[in-house]
């Protein structure tokens, strides 16, 4: 125990080194989100609902969130605290990864350890807070397989019960770990010709695989993972899969222009050149069934372990981030494990009649190369603007870097340069409806309201029931002065997302303050207002449609007290527009 407790220790101050630069980074775009403002994350009912009620938080991974639930009462949501927790989560998962090849005999298990650990590829599921779902998920996969491996050697029922608890854990922290049962057939194979026997035992892994992979793809679509961005046809996904693979491995092997989003690619499926990396995979798959050497088998089980775990998000099913890109590094971090195997523990082998100094050289050089490359790459994770900037100078054909770009750009002041990122993601990819919304409120305040209902038109095009259209397409009605168009794309936005806050806000302040008395609605105004007013922390701008629809529903002094109270709000925040048309109204009332 001694002994894996300085390995720990050396492997933590390895990646905290290495990870320095990253350490104070801020939340970073689906961070804030899943992180920061989620207020799940600061109740009791938060908790119960984040494990019993799927839907009230992003994707059904309850036990990342619940290790932010705990950071949120340790040291509210600290990014640093969480930063470094990542890479303390990281490093048990290299000496996991490296006792596991030991115990499996394999020379080099101390070398693939230091690889895994400082590996530039990984830099993405470290650095980034919300792939906490990948250090977790990957530390339990670990876990399981090593119980799994001690239910081989002593068959007895609590190392099974330990290990199928542990993969449990793995699938509850991020489902793309359903694999695993493969991983431990692949072990099996390697350690004994008796794999065979094994068999029995792998079942209900298998069983609870098949589980998750069924929730998996209903929540995905539950999640929006429908429509246009997906519409991949057999041909294409089966292309697909073999580029995806090559494209993984040519990162592995060589970890430059690495990014934090990558343009797509043509798939082209109807050349055959393109079928070429699905056809040399799968025919070198099936070679390796054939193997025999003890080298090949070992090639042949690294090869099959990397397939297997990039399989769940290779394309052949459908999932949220296929709408942005084919691939991302933080899908290779689990499956990494299969080549860094081979590499390190069979280049040990080739190395074990050379002289001691030598192989320690490599392996220093080696360390050091990769230490730096994510040292190097920890520094683009440090804020937003830079993330987005330093993806768009490697990837310039990334729209979803351009597109959250100009959104960052204009709330920070600067909404020229943000619609020039929008006009570059639409020209990339036509069908970026954020971006088609963006240009379409640029142009209807800039008065040219055909052209914003063409972008606005297209965006509808692609996701027809997303509420931010019809949210922008009622605000550009009431810029025109047709409140009643205005009113029908609140209500049918309403309709369609019944619980989106700037439509419910929007539609209660149309209803409360329409100049025309046929629109106005008093009651229904305060009803929208008050389920506004309920959901999570109301912004100023909630308090100022409930105040006036109080005011229009005649409830006079609760009117008066909320009032002051978003006056003195207002003011705290320094939004003086609002301030003043309260204040103004408040004067009105005698107050």
């Amino acid at each position: 125990m001694p002994r894996l407790l300085l390995a720990f220790i050396g492997l933590v101050t390895l990646a905290l080194t290495a990870y320095a630069p990253a350490l104070g980074g801020d939340f970073l775009w689906d961070d804030i989100e899943w992180v920061r403002d989620n207020e799940n994350l600061r109740t009791w009912r938060g908790l119960l609902r984040i494990w019993f009620e799927p839907g009230a938080v992003i994707q059904y991974y309850p036990l990342p969130y619940t290790t932010w639930w705990i950071d949120s009462w340790l040291w509210d949501l600290s990014p640093v605290a969480l930063h470094v927790e990542n890479v303390l989560l990281h490093a048990g998962n290299a000496l996991l990864f490296g006792t596991l090849l030991r115990r499996l005999g394999l020379r080099g298990a101390s070398l693939a350890a230091v690889v895994f650990l400082l590996h530039p590829v990984h830099t993405e599921s470290v650095a980034w807070i919300v792939e906490r779902k990948n250090t977790l998920s990957t530390a339990f996969y670990l876990g399981a397989a090593h119980a799994w491996l001690s239910h081989v050697d002593d068959r007895s029922g609590r190392s099974l019960a330990q290990a199928l608890l542990l993969f449990a854990g793995a699938l509850l922290a991020k489902t793309a770990t359903l694999m695993l049962p493969v991983t431990l057939l692949l072990i099996a194979i390697w350690r004994s010709p008796e794999w065979r026997a094994t068999l029995r035992s792998l079942t209900p892994f298998v069983v609870m695989s098949l589980l998750a992979a069924a929730m998996t793809i209903f929540m995905e679509r539950g999640e929006g993972a429908v429509g246009h961005d997906w519409a991949l046809t057999l041909p294409d996904r089966l292309a697909l899969v073999g580029q995806i693979l090559g494209f993984y491995l040519g990162k592995f092997l060589l970890p430059i222009s690495l990014s934090f989003v990558y343009a797509k690619w043509d798939i082209g499926a109807a050349s055959v050149w393109n079928w070429l990396p699905t056809l040399t995979i799968g025919i070198a798959l099936l070679l390796t069934l054939r193997a025999r050497r003890r080298a090949w088998i070992a090639a042949a089980i690294a090869l099959w372990s990397f397939g297997a775990n990039l399989l769940p998000v290779s394309g052949l099913v459908d999932f949220y981030y296929l709408r942005y890109a084919f691939a991302a590094d933080h899908f290779q971090y689990l499956p990494s494990l299969g080549p860094i195997a081979l590499l390190c523990c069979g280049g040990a082998w080739l190395l074990r009649a050379a002289n001691p100094r030598i192989t320690l050289a490599i392996a220093v050089v080696l360390a050091c190369v990769l230490g730096y490359g994510t040292w190097q790459r920890s520094h683009t994770f440090s804020d937003l603007e830079s993330l987005w900037r330093t993806t768009i100078a490697t990837e310039p054909n990334a729209w979803l870097a351009h597109t959250n770009l100009g959104v960052l750009l204009a709330r920070r002041g600067n909404p020229d340069e943000g619609i020039e990122h929008h006009r570059r993601a639409v020209a990339i990819y036509a069908n970026a409806f954020e971006s088609n919304n963006a240009l379409g409120n640029h142009c209807a305040r800039q008065g040219d309201f055909a052209a914003a209902r063409k972008h606005f038109d297209h965006a509808l095009a692609v996701r027809p029931g997303d509420p931010l259209t019809f949210n922008n397409l009622g605000a550009m009605a009431g810029i025109q002065g047709d409140l009643q168009a205005a009113l029908r794309w609140f209500e049918q936005g309403h309709r369609l997302a019944p619980t989106n806050r700037d439509l419910m806000r929007n539609l209660a302040m149309l209803l409360a303050n329409a100049p025309d008395p046929t629109l106005r609605n008093g009651p229904r105004a305060l009803q929208l207002a008050r389920r506004l007013n309920d959901i999570d922390e109301p912004s100023t701008h909630d308090q100022l449609a409930l105040f006036r629809a109080m005011l229009l529903a005649g409830d006079r002094e609760e009117a008066i007290a909320l009032g002051h109270a978003v006056l003195t709000q207002a003011e705290q925040e320094r939004q003086p527009v609002i301030a003043q048309q309260v204040a103004r109204q408040l004067q009105q009332l005698g107050q």
